[in-house]
């Protein structure tokens, strides 16, 4: 491991990944409501759930996070630093749940990876502390990004357009659903091949039509930051294996979906899956018990 100014980077993995800001979309919903703890994003597109549900140290993390998503190619890490602009420390065993946060809240940053680099500041009561951070990115060059963003923007904007005239939130909100279902192939094989980076991202399932759950959930959240409509990604079990499903806000309460099994649903009829409750969808899913999976809301 090489050695950066204070501490030493190691590279950690996760099991997510995300996408790019862009300008034009679905207009803001007049039906759209604010639930309590969702609110609008102060630095940028889409809503922050996980970020507003964070302490101060995890806060933190993140917005050191967002700063190097921003510039993927540098060399150096970023500090972490508190409100006041002090450099900070956090326990590494946080930066994990911090990064997810990130991930999920931000689909439109399809070019980083589910790796994260972490600069160790020192020790605490017997846990490694963190004062800096650095994303990994996917593509080899501020080139291939920008052909990417290019890409991803065209992709959107066709999804965007299906959902142009329909009334209501909820009508959008099945529209893109059945949009992506119909279009988007399950690739089984990211699941065990680590190049397959993109088939995480939203990126992999609007631009390659090819992802695993957390891609289709991520593709999915972003159309709907997009109109306006407030989604968060749920991460925990189906069938006993790691999986990721949304939950969406409209008509002043949350429905869950899960795109990947109606993806893979041989079902003549799709949207089997589509505007569930909590209690329909732990017939076959389950939330993950700790993380940042316990504040999420239920759908009623």
């Amino acid at each position: 491991m090489r050695s950066i100014g204070a501490g030493k980077i190691i590279a950690m993995l996760f099991a997510v990944f995300i996408s790019t800001i862009l300008i034009s979309g679905c207009a803001e919903s007049k039906e759209t409501q604010k639930p309590p703890g969702a609110g609008k994003s102060a630095h940028g597109e889409g809503f922050e759930w996980f970020y507003e549900s964070f302490d101060e140290k995890k806060t933190a993390a993140y917005d050191a996070f967002r700063i190097s998503a921003e510039r993927p190619f540098d060399s150096e890490p970023v500090p972490i630093r508190d409100k006041s602009g002090t450099v900070t420390e956090i326990a590494v065993s946080d930066l994990a749940a911090a990064y997810q946060g990130f991930l999920y809240d931000h689909p439109e940053v399809f070019w980083l990876s589910g790796s994260y680099n972490y600069r160790v500041s020192g020790d605490s009561g017997g846990e490694e502390m963190a004062d800096a951070v650095s994303v990994i990115p996917i593509p080899d060059s501020e080139h291939d990004l920008r052909a990417m963003k290019k890409e991803f923007e065209s992709a959107v904007e066709y999804y965007l357009r299906k959902a142009a005239d329909a009334e209501g939130d909820r009508e959008k909100a099945k529209i893109l659903y059945d949009s992506l279902a119909g279009e988007i192939e399950y690739e089984e094989e990211a699941l065990y091949d680590s190049a397959l980076l993109n088939e995480h991202t939203a990126y992999g399932a609007v631009c390659k039509k090819k992802a695993v759950c957390d891609g289709m959930a991520l593709a999915y959240k972003y159309l709907l930051d997009r109109c306006g409509i407030r989604c968060i990604l749920i991460p925990g079990t189906s069938e006993g294996a790691p999986h990721v499903w949304n939950t969406v806000f409209w008509d002043e309460r949350w429905h869950e979906s899960d795109l990947t099994w109606d993806t893979v649903s041989e079902a003549k009829e799709g949207g089997q899956y589509f505007d569930l409750t909590s209690e329909e969808m732990n017939k076959d899913h389950e939330r993950e018990k700790e993380g940042i999976a316990i504040r999420i809301p239920l759908a009623d």
